[in-house]
């Protein structure tokens, strides 16, 4: 058996917003193959690994990938030729060699985790295992939870609510199954309360699948999801997130945030936030501020004391920004996006730091990806806490889903995780 790699192919797909990506293939001589596409996201931090655009403005809007393309066949292929599709490590050492800047500036984040991806495929495909077995350092002891963002607004949905999304986790069960079963339940009896609320009106589905927010207030929509909950009987089994996302709505010259038509400061922020988390158990709320504003999260962390704060602009995935943010006590969890950093290693050695400080890891879709994202394997075998997820119907959230139910069948001696230790508002 030979697992060096012999040969790289690469090629531009289409995501699930119809925006090109970059898939590629990576060969071994014995002829195993992996295959890996980079997701891209709608709402992006400014200190993500970049994402190599073409920017002909004729061809996708400037969202072409034939330089990407390139590179992979013409710097990245020969570079790791040779090299043993079962040392990850070694061969993304080698991606960020190659690159030589702190973003992946040079070949582009897609690129070099479209590679990356690949090569850890083509070793799961040649030692016939699940990514979540191959990537894990010892048995996988617990399971992450499934969630669905149900309605969507800020950056992507106009004249709608500010914060781009809230979320269910059904943080209190007893397996995955029932998670799911959960999420399902409330996504078929959603519309019934949103058709009440609008009175009589049907739903919008918005970009992400989630519904539109049918009003600017946010709360409401909690409201919404609260009653949904409770007539699926499920309501003492849930908790809630919200992504902020404000780094969106932040005027960085004025250093106001743009909320509903008005101009309001950090501290006008956190008091809107801290009167929905004394109403709801929010499990961990995400990106609340700006991703400049480290001195605002500590102060945030501080005075929302009923929840975790969650970094997703603000840690992009990154070990360092981790470090930063847990040395300042900025947030208590993260959000895990591979493509933010760059490749496969760097991505765990940052979900395994945050978790071995206290911290917890949210593994994500993003917006434009497709449908056989690895992030819920990724999570599951570096003990994440739970996966963030449109609602359970189109391609990519059904792909994590079922993942995490095969997960559990496949590892009867792990539970879905356990955030007792994390939750606050009883404190």
């Amino acid at each position: 058996m030979s697992t060096l790699i012999k040969d790289l192919r690469a090629r531009a797909i289409i995501d699930c917003k119809g925006k090109p990506l970059l898939e590629v293939d990576v060969i071994t001589e014995d002829g195993v193959m992996g295959r890996g596409a980079s997701p891209s996201g709608i709402s992006a931090g400014i200190y993500e690994a970049t994402c190599l655009r073409d920017g002909d403005p004729n061809w996708y809007d400037g969202n072409g990938v034939f330089k990407a393309k390139e590179i992979a066949e013409t710097i990245i292929k020969p570079a790791i030729i040779g090299m043993d599709a079962l040392d990850q490590k070694a061969i993304d050492d080698r991606l960020c060699e190659l690159d030589g800047t702190p973003n992946k500036a040079k070949l582009g984040g897609n690129t070099t985790y479209s590679t990356s991806m690949a090569v850890m495929r083509a070793a799961c495909n040649t030692l016939n295992v699940p990514q979540y077995k191959y990537l894990a350092e010892g048995e996988i002891k617990s399971i992450p939870l499934p969630t669905s963002d149900f309605f969507a607004g800020g950056s992507y949905e106009t004249n709608t609510m500010p914060v781009q999304e809230c979320t269910i986790i059904p943080y209190k069960v007893e397996s995955i199954e029932e998670a799911t079963a959960i999420l399902c339940n409330v996504y078929k009896k959603l519309p019934e309360v949103i058709r009440e609320f609008q009175g009589g009106r049907r739903p919008e589905i918005g970009a992400m699948s989630e519904f539109m927010a049918p009003s600017t207030e946010f709360m409401d929509c909690l409201d919404i999801l609260y009653e949904t909950a409770k007539r699926c009987g499920c309501e003492d089994k849930v908790g809630f997130h919200m992504d902020c996302a404000f780094s969106e709505i932040y005027d960085k010259e004025k250093k106001v945030y743009n909320y509903c038509g008005r101009q309001i400061d950090t501290d006008e922020v956190i008091g809107i936030l801290k009167e929905a988390t004394e109403k709801y158990n929010f499990l961990y709320l995400e990106d609340p501020l700006d991703e400049t504003d480290w001195d605002g999260w500590v102060k945030a962390s501080k005075i929302l004391t009923k929840t975790t704060l969650c970094g997703d602009d603000l840690t992009v995935t990154n070990i360092d920004v981790l470090k930063k943010a847990h040395e300042l006590g900025a947030c208590g969890s993260f959000i895990f996006k591979p493509n933010q950093v760059g490749t496969v290693s760097e991505a765990m050695a940052a979900q395994k730091y945050a978790i071995e400080h206290g911290m917890f890891s949210v593994p994500s879709i993003r917006a434009g990806g497709t449908s056989d994202d690895p992030v819920a394997d990724m999570g599951t075998a570096g003990g994440a806490a739970a996966v963030k997820l449109g609602p359970p119907k189109f391609g990519h959230a059904i792909h994590i889903v079922n993942s995490l139910l095969r997960a559990e069948t496949e590892n009867p001696q792990a539970k879905p995780f356990d955030f007792t230790p994390f939750i606050k508002w009883d404190k």
